[in-house]
């Protein structure tokens, strides 16, 4: 099978590794630029590698690993920490020289990191008049760019919604973003493109909604239940708790008037600790739908456009 974007070849390796099909994973993999469009294939080559190099971990198929890393390395691109952990070589010299000059990369580009937005208006836009405001966070690690080849503003667009795409200021390795790795940074940067929003646009703060995938959908929700800025909504795909998550929070919460959607993989669920948020929005009376995204696991579906429409239905109660 080929595949016309990144995201949707993206999406089949994970649901693969969501199913402990390593060696079918690693296969699409070492063949990627048969699958891929050339110019997605060069795009997203990094992105490409980095997952060659963990599902050779998978397999312990460490010495190909580090050579995957090794071309990425010396190639000037700053892998994550996250994949040297990975790897059962703690003591090889070529190992040891490797993390070094990763972290000399990672340094360099971190230091020139900071949050990014991008603002779509509606077609019509009427300076002065008041819109309702979406916010959308891409997964860790993600950025606008990638992002937004899947989660589109047409659909916000089309209900009157100013989009805005916000990118973390915290780097987890080339050209990809984090909002885990602090959390109080990733409220920080939140509300500060929220103020900017509202200085240089007319925003209804009754209509405020955010969402996101993975890490982004974990900090959607985490800046709903602290309060962060003032939300009507979330839209959650593929969640997990985050910090703010109480009992107390998620009451206060549901006193606000919040409305949420959770999407998640048929591979994945049940999910513990889904299962967990949602019998406390239950006893608090949060209103919810949950939306079971057919055939995948931790993934982008086919058919997001027509979900973000209906959950954008079910939180505003229009």
């Amino acid at each position: 099978m080929k595949y016309k974007k990144y995201w949707e070849f993206e999406s089949k390796i994970t649901t693969l590794y969501n199913q402990n099909k390593y060696k079918e994973a690693l296969n699409l993999l070492e063949h990627a630029s048969k699958y891929l469009p050339k110019k997605e294939f060069d795009k997203y080559f990094f992105e490409i590698m980095l997952s060659k190099a963990e599902f050779y971990c998978a397999e312990g198929m460490y010495e190909e690993s580090i050579d995957v890393l090794s071309h990425l390395i010396n190639e000037g691109f700053a892998c994550d920490n996250d994949i040297f952990d990975l790897i059962a070589m703690k003591k090889d010299n070529r190992y040891m020289e490797l993390k070094g000059k990763n972290e000399l990369l990672l340094t360099s580009a971190s230091e020139k990191a900071g949050f990014k937005y991008a603002v779509h208006l509606p077609s019509n836009y009427i300076e002065g008049k008041k819109y309702p405001l979406f916010i959308a966070l891409h997964g860790d690690p993600g950025n606008i760019g990638e992002f937004s080849e899947y989660w589109k503003p047409d659909e916000f667009l089309k209900s009157d919604f100013i989009f805005v795409y916000v990118q973390s200021s915290q780097l987890y390795h080339h050209n990809g973003y984090g909002w885990l790795i602090n959390s109080l940074i990733s409220r920080n940067d939140i509300k500060k493109c929220y103020n900017l929003i509202l200085n240089n646009y007319s925003i209804d703060e009754k209509y405020v909604v955010v969402g996101g995938f993975s890490g982004g959908a974990i900090t959607a929700l985490d800046i709903t239940f602290a309060n962060v800025i003032p939300i009507k909504g979330f839209i959650a795909l593929g969640p997990d708790i985050p910090e703010s998550f109480t009992n107390e929070n998620v009451k206060l919460a549901a006193e606000r008037g919040v409305r949420g959607i959770f999407m998640e993989g048929e591979v994945l669920i049940p999910l513990e600790e889904q299962d967990e948020m949602i019998k406390v929005f239950e006893e608090v009376n949060l209103p919810y739908e949950f939306y079971v995204n057919k055939g995948i696991g931790h993934a982008i579906p086919y058919d997001l456009p027509d979900k973000l429409n209906k959950a954008l239905s079910f939180i505003c109660n229009c």
